[in-house]
């Protein structure tokens, strides 16, 4: 991890077209002002997490969802050949 001392009006730049410009400082606190191209998604950390989370809660219901189809077509077939 690189770790850098910046100070308010100071900025920083990442691969050429994303720059991160500390705007205020007050305590413990510091606000970040980020330019960045459209195509490049910025999130809070625990933002990105919870939506990551969200994700895999997603992909694991849609998986658990084809699972139940076919096995409910796998029976709609066996009845239909009775």
């Amino acid at each position: 991890m690189l770790v850098l001392t910046r100070k308010k009006g100071q900025s920083l730049v990442i691969d050429r077209d994303i720059r991160v410009v500390v705007v205020e400082v007050i305590g413990d606190f510091v606000r970040l002002g980020i330019e960045a191209p459209p195509e490049v998604a910025v999130f809070r950390e625990e933002i990105y997490r919870d939506v990551q989370e969200e994700n895999r809660t997603a992909l694991v219901t849609r998986e658990l969802a084809a699972r139940l189809r076919a096995q409910v077509e796998n029976k709609n077939e066996k009845a239909a050949r009775k």
